[in-house]
C-alpha cells in the first residue's frame, strides 16, 4: 500500500505547455540571464582520461553547443564541440553532450557549457587516479516522489556526509513521469553542485518509461558508455541469431534492436579499482520489440518470452562483464530488485538469470530500489559458521524519496522464501548510502534522512524500538577482500576473520658479495632467496653515509653494473627482496675498484744549443702529455692531447744558445678518464751544438 506520497510542487506550472513541456529552462525566471541548465557529469570508459558532459541549451532554437576546459591549477583552455542529441519528449529544448579526451590522471579541471553563445557558470571536476585507491560515492534509491522537497534534503545531507565522494549512482525512478519536465526540472536541482562536479551513474527504472515508452528524456539528458549488449559480448547466446530460420531471424532483429536500445541504460565503468555496472530491469514489451519484426510462427519464437529473454540477454553481458573485469571490486545498479522487500512485489525472473551470476562472480554489492522501504542481507548459501560474517554478494534495496510502501509479511517475504535472509529492513523512511572504497576494505554505511511518524525498523528479524533521528547511522557492514578474491563481509561491531595467514619474510640463501675490480670492468651482484609467494626484488644504493635510495628498473636477483670506476669506492649496495607483504634486506657490499696501468714511452730527443727541442713520445691510452725539459736553470714545458699507440713528435721552444751539458727529459701522461692510472717517464740526454 503506498503511503506518506508527496506529490511535486505545483508552483510554475503555468509555464508548463500540455504534454509538460516549459517555455523556460530550468530555474529561469523572465528577468534571469539565460543560461545552459541541466549540465551533468557521466562516466566513460577512461574516466582517467576523458570526461562525459550534458546539458540542455538555453534557448529553444539553440543549435551549436561547445564545452571550454582548463586545468584548474593553471594551463590553456580549449574549446570541445558538443553535439545535439534526439529530441527529448519532456520538453522543446534541446540538449547536447560531448565527451572531453586527452585528459591527464588525477588531474582537477574547470569547465564550462555554452549554446550559442550563452555561457553557464564555470564548475570544477577531478579525473580518475589509477593510483588511488581510497574514496568514497554516493548510493540513492528511488527519489521520484517529493523531488522539490525530500529530494534536494537528502542530497544536501548526503554531500555534507560525504563532500569529497567520486559520484553517486541511482537505482532508477529518478522522476515519477518522465513525459513531465518539472519533474526533471526538480531532479536536476536537487542534485545542486552534485551533478556538476562529480560523476553520476544513474540506471533507469520504470518510471524513466512513464509516458515516455522510448525513454526520449532519459537519453536526452544522459551520457554513458557505448559498451553495451551486443553479439560479441553475449557469449553462446548470440548463436540464437545465426541461420534463415524464421525463429534466428526474429532473434537477430531482437538483438539488433537490444544492442541499440540498451545504449546508456546498460554499461559499465572501471574507476580507481571498482567496476560499476549498470543493468536495466524493466521488462515493458513496447521498447523491447522492434519496428520491424520478422513474422514467427513457430512453438519457440523468441516473440513469446520477450521479458524472460531481455533479461537472459543481460545476464550473458553480465557473465561476460565479470569474467573481463580487471577490478578488485565489482558492483551493480539497477531498479527492480531480484529480492523484493515491499508487499505483494516479487521478481522470479531477475532472480532466476541474475542471481546465479552474481554468485558466480561473488559480486561485492547489488545496488536496488523500486520497493520504497529499506532491505539488506545474503543468500542463505553463502552464511558461514561464525555470526555476523558472510562470504558472498550483498544485496540492498533503498529508498531515497518521499514515496513509502509497507513491508511485506513474513509468511510472504520473498527472501526467506527463496533462500536468502534479511539482515535489516524497514519502512515508511528515507536513506541515503555511503560507500568507502579502499584496497582491501569496502565499508557501507547508510543513512536516515527522513522519517514519517510510521517509520518502522528491523535488525534480524526483529523490530527495534530505538527512536532513530534523522542523521544517524542505520546500518553498516564491511566487506574485506584479498588480493587473491577471499572475501568475508562483516557487520558492525563484529571481529573482521583472519582471510589469510600473515606472509612470510623470505629467506636469503645467498647473500651478495664484496667484490674487487678493475676499472673498466662489468661486475654482477647477485642475491638467492626462497619464499612461499613469488619473488620481488628492489637493489638500492647509497653513497658515503646517505640515505638508500631505488636504482630504477633494478629489480632482478642480480645487478650488473658497467664499466665501474673508482667512484664506486664510496658506494655501498644491497637489496631488498619482497614476497607478499614481507620483505628481507640484504647484507650491504662495497666494490673496490683499481685503476688500469698506463704507460708513455719516450722516443728520440733532439735538444741542440739555439734550436726547438723535439721529443718522441708513445702513449699506451688516450690522455695529456706533459712534457718538461729542464737544462740548468732553463725548464722547458708542453702539454699535448695524445692518442692510444700513437706516436707523436712534441716541439718545445729553442734551448739557449749556451747550452751545454745534458738536459732531463720527463714526459708525464694524465689518462683521459678514470679507468686508467696516471703514467710518467724520464730520460737524460746530451745538448749537441
Amino acid at each position: 500500500m503506498l503511503r506518506g506520497a508527496r506529490r511535486p510542487a505545483v508552483a510554475g506550472l503555468a509555464a508548463v505547455l500540455a504534454g509538460g513541456i516549459l517555455t523556460l529552462p530550468s530555474g529561469a525566471m523572465a528577468d534571469d540571464p539565460v543560461q545552459p541548465t541541466r549540465v551533468i557529469l557521466t562516466p566513460t570508459e577512461t574516466p582517467e582520461t576523458s570526461q562525459a558532459i550534458t546539458f540542455q541549451g538555453a534557448e529553444l532554437d539553440d543549435t551549436s553547443a561547445k564545452v571550454e576546459i582548463k586545468p584548474a591549477a593553471g594551463g590553456a583552455t580549449r574549446a570541445v564541440k558538443a553535439y545535439l542529441q534526439p529530441k527529448s519528449i519532456s520538453n522543446d529544448f534541446p540538449h547536447f553532450s560531448t565527451v572531453v579526451s586527452g585528459l591527464k590522471p588525477g588531474t582537477d579541471y574547470t569547465y564550462r557549457v555554452s549554446t550559442d553563445g550563452a555561457w553557464s557558470d564555470w564548475a570544477t571536476f577531478g579525473t580518475a587516479d589509477p593510483d588511488e585507491k581510497d574514496f568514497s560515492y554516493v548510493y540513492y534509491g528511488d527519489a521520484q516522489i517529493g523531488l522539490d522537497t525530500t529530494w534536494p534534503e537528502v542530497v544536501r545531507q548526503a554531500q555534507a556526509k560525504a563532500p569529497d565522494s567520486i559520484g553517486s549512482v541511482h537505482a532508477g525512478d529518478l522522476i515519477d513521469t518522465a513525459s513531465n519536465d518539472v519533474q526533471w526540472q526538480n531532479w536536476f536541482k536537487g542534485m545542486k553542485s552534485a551533478a556538476t562536479t562529480t560523476n553520476v551513474f544513474a540506471a533507469p527504472g520504470n518510471h524513466e518509461y512513464s509516458g515516455d515508452k522510448l525513454m526520449t528524456a532519459w537519453k536526452a539528458h544522459f551520457e554513458y558508455p557505448a559498451n553495451n549488449p551486443n553479439d560479441s559480448t553475449i557469449g553462446e547466446m548470440a548463436k540464437l541469431a545465426e541461420g534463415d530460420s524464421e525463429v534466428a531471424q526474429q532473434y537477430r532483429a531482437y538483438f539488433d534492436h537490444w544492442s541499440e536500445f540498451a545504449a546508456e541504460t546498460v554499461y559499465f565503468s572501471d574507476y580507481q579499482g571498482v567496476r560499476f555496472i549498470t543493468v536495466n530491469a524493466t521488462r515493458d514489451t513496447t521498447f523491447l520489440t522492434p519496428d520491424a519484426l520478422p513474422a514467427c510462427t513457430a512453438a519457440d519464437c523468441p516473440s513469446t518470452k520477450v521479458a524472460e529473454l531481455w533479461t537472459q540477454y543481460q545476464a550473458a553481458w553480465l557473465d561476460h562483464v565479470l569474467t573481463e573485469s580487471p577490478s578488485k571490486w565489482n558492483v551493480v545498479t539497477f531498479h527492480q530488485p531480484v529480492y523484493s522487500g515491499s508487499e505483494g512485489r516479487n521478481e522470479p525472473v531477475l532472480r532466476q538469470y541474475w542471481v546465479p551470476v552474481f554468485e558466480k562472480h561473488d559480486i561485492d554489492l547489488v545496488q536496488m530500489g523500486h520497493d520504497h522501504v529499506y532491505s539488506r542481507g545474503f543468500k542463505d548459501t553463502t552464511a558461514t559458521t561464525t555470526p555476523g560474517v558472510t562470504s558472498g554478494p550483498v544485496y540492498i534495496v533503498s529508498n531515497s524519496g518521499a514515496k513509502h510502501y509497507d513491508l511485506e509479511t513474513d509468511e510472504k517475504n520473498v527472501w526467506t522464501n527463496n533462500g536468502a535472509t534479511q539482515v535489516q529492513k524497514g519502512e515508511d523512511f528515507t536513506t541515503y548510502q555511503v560507500v568507502e572504497v579502499s584496497e582491501d576494505t569496502l565499508t557501507y554505511s547508510s543513512y536516515i534522512a527522513e522519517i514519517t511518524p510510521s517509520a518502522q525498523w528491523f535488525k534480524n528479524g526483529k523490530k527495534v524500538d530505538t527512536a532513530y533521528q534523522v542523521g544517524d547511522l542505520w546500518d553498516r557492514f564491511t566487506v574485506h577482500k584479498t588480493d587473491a578474491g577471499k572475501k568475508a563481509v562483516v557487520e558492525d561491531g563484529v571481529t573482521p576473520p583472519v582471510l589469510e595467514q600473515p606472509d612470510a619474510a623470505p629467506v636469503i640463501a645467498g647473500q651478495p658479495k664484496d667484490v674487487r675490480a678493475k676499472a673498466g670492468d662489468t661486475v654482477r651482484l647477485s642475491v638467492s632467496a626462497t619464499a612461499a609467494k613469488p619473488l620481488s626484488y628492489q637493489w638500492q644504493r647509497r653513497s658515503g653515509n646517505g640515505a638508500w635510495t631505488d636504482l630504477t628498473g633494478k629489480r632482478g636477483a642480480s645487478l650488473d653494473l658497467t664499466k665501474v670506476t673508482p667512484a664506486e669506492n664510496s658506494r655501498r649496495y644491497r637489496v631488498v627482496v619482497t614476497a607478499g607483504t614481507r620483505s628481507t634486506v640484504s647484507r650491504e657490499v662495497s666494490l673496490k675498484v683499481t685503476q688500469r696501468a698506463s704507460s708513455v714511452k719516450i722516443g728520440s730527443v733532439t735538444a741542440k744549443r739555439g734550436k726547438a727541442v723535439k721529443v718522441k713520445v708513445r702513449p699506451s691510452v688516450d690522455g695529456t702529455v706533459k712534457v718538461r725539459v729542464k737544462q740548468g736553470r732553463t725548464t722547458l714545458t708542453k702539454i699535448v692531447r695524445v692518442k692510444a699507440g700513437r706516436t707523436v713528435t712534441v716541439s718545445l721552444p729553442r734551448l739557449s744558445k749556451k747550452a751545454s751539458g745534458r738536459a732531463t727529459v720527463t714526459v708525464s701522461l694524465d689518462a683521459a678518464g678514470s679507468v686508467y692510472a696516471d703514467s710518467s717517464a724520464r730520460t737524460s740526454v746530451k745538448v749537441r751544438r
